[in-house]
């Protein structure tokens, strides 16, 4: 296999996949295509944002009382912090068939062809799994457990808390403060979803058993299955990166859940956004904004003008946003509730547009709104855009270093890449994010695959 690891041939694989494959993972799902992204504050295996947290008190007015000149103000200064923020480490591997390689080895063009097929499956499945990811707490749950139920294959998720499964997907049962008791052992797919199968419910059916009673409040539904025995290594627990609910949280991070975050559950192992206190009163500037329904917090209401004003005036009059900055994001079924409610009203719609990518939006006061498909339901995120990061630094790379891309695979005449990026989800402020909760929508409009 040494032309394989040649220079042209790793160029080759390179000019054919590294490009495309970078701009699919940006352009594939519209938060990861709008929010900035920044290289200059990773080092190594954390991110460091400056953050302002306070304004100068230095300033006001005076009188000239003794007719010397005004007394001066108290000079002042601004204070500071910085979050610190771990970063995760997301993988995809491939693999080929030696006889296909062989079939095609006259030249690096070739080859890249025959790899064509498994790198197109890449590049759809990547910016799925970030995305996944961005619209959760970086807990790596994949659903909430709703009651305890003894080993069997057919189980009740919470609809109203964390739940982004999808058919096929490979997941397992697990304890959620020890990260412990995988069940099944093996891990096992998710066979079937049946959406609302009763008021807050979401049922599951797995195509292996767990093994053991399942408890609510004690175990979650993760990602991550092995060909054997799973281990701490195969599973998405405590390996994920942040996502949109953490960054605009009130406090610990999982808090709003059902069933609460444990620190285990996370990559720096504690419920801090940026390894900052949210509950501290000195770092105000460093919770969202929550608006729940106020006469029954937990109970939808309808998605009035009354309840959008408040969420939008709230973001920059209370949280500090720029008007200008300001986008908002939610599923599929609250956007189409914001366009039947303001139809015909060009003042808030200003009719249904689309970007130069492609991203179709509403607007409210100004402010583009958009959809996602993995976006929780009943919740619509106001984002200042100015200040939400995705960190990483660089797009994804063969793991190369030997200058082998492909690998033979143990005891097989088949052949493997592997492609590695570091990323993780990061802020300047957290204050000028709105998180409206408690909405009602027209209809769920879904993923289950």
């Amino acid at each position: 296999m040494a032309g394989l690891a040649s220079p042209e041939f790793v160029s080759a694989m390179k000019e054919f996949y590294l490009g495309p494959l970078n701009q699919q993972v940006v352009k594939a799902h519209v938060f990861l295509d709008r929010a900035q992204k920044s290289s200059e504050y990773v080092n190594g295996e954390y991110a460091y944002v400056p953050l302002i947290t306070g304004r100068n008190p230095g300033v006001g007015s005076r009188a000239d009382t003794a007719g010397v000149g005004p007394s001066l103000p108290d000079a002042g200064r601004q204070t500071y912090n910085a979050a610190t923020f771990k970063m995760t480490l997301h993988y995809a591997r491939g693999q080929i068939s030696g006889p296909v390689m062989r079939a095609s080895k006259t030249s690096a063009g070739a080859f890249a062809q025959a790899l064509d097929v498994e790198m197109q499956g890449i590049m759809e499945t990547v910016p799925e799994d970030l995305n996944r990811q961005i619209w959760s707490y970086g807990h790596g749950r994949a659903a909430t457990l709703l009651t305890t139920s003894a080993s069997g294959v057919t189980f009740s998720m919470d609809a109203t808390s964390h739940f982004n499964v999808k058919v096929g997907d490979r997941v397992h049962f697990a304890d959620i403060a020890a990260g412990t008791g995988w069940a099944p052992a093996t891990g096992t797919t998710v066979a079937a979803i049946t959406r609302d199968s009763a008021a807050g419910v979401h049922q599951i059916v797995l195509t292996a058993a767990t093994g053991r009673t399942v408890t609510t409040a004690a175990d979650a539904l993760y990602f991550g299955a092995g060909a054997a025995s799973l281990t701490a290594a195969d599973v998405s627990r405590a390996t994920e990166m942040f996502g949109i609910p953490a960054y605009a949280g009130t406090g610990n991070v999982g808090a709003e859940e059902t069933t609460v975050a444990a620190a285990g559950e996370f990559v720096h192992a504690n419920l801090q956004f940026g390894n900052i206190d949210r509950t501290a009163a000195a770092n105000a500037s460093w919770r969202a904004q929550w608006l729940r329904n106020p006469v029954t917090p937990g109970t939808n209401r309808a998605l009035t003008n009354t309840v959008l004003q408040h969420a939008w005036l709230t973001a920059i009059t209370v949280g500090g946003a720029d008007s200008k900055s300001i986008e908002i994001f939610t599923n599929p079924g609250l956007w189409m509730t914001l366009g039947l409610l303001h139809i015909g009203d060009r003042r808030y719609s200003d009719y249904q547009d689309t970007l130069e990518g492609g991203w179709e939006f509403l607007k409210y006061n100004g402010s583009k709104v958009f959809y996602d498909r993995d976006a929780p339901r009943d919740i619509m995120w106001f984002l200042n855009m100015k200040d939400v990061l995705i960190l990483s630094q660089s797009g994804y790379e063969f793991m190369d270093e030997d200058g082998a891309v492909l690998f033979r695979v143990a005891n097989k005449d088949a052949y493997e890449f592997t492609l590695y990026k570091d990323i993780q989800l990061g802020a300047k402020r957290c204050s000028t994010a709105v998180r409206l909760d408690d909405l009602t929508t027209a209809a769920n409009i879904e993923a289950t695959i």
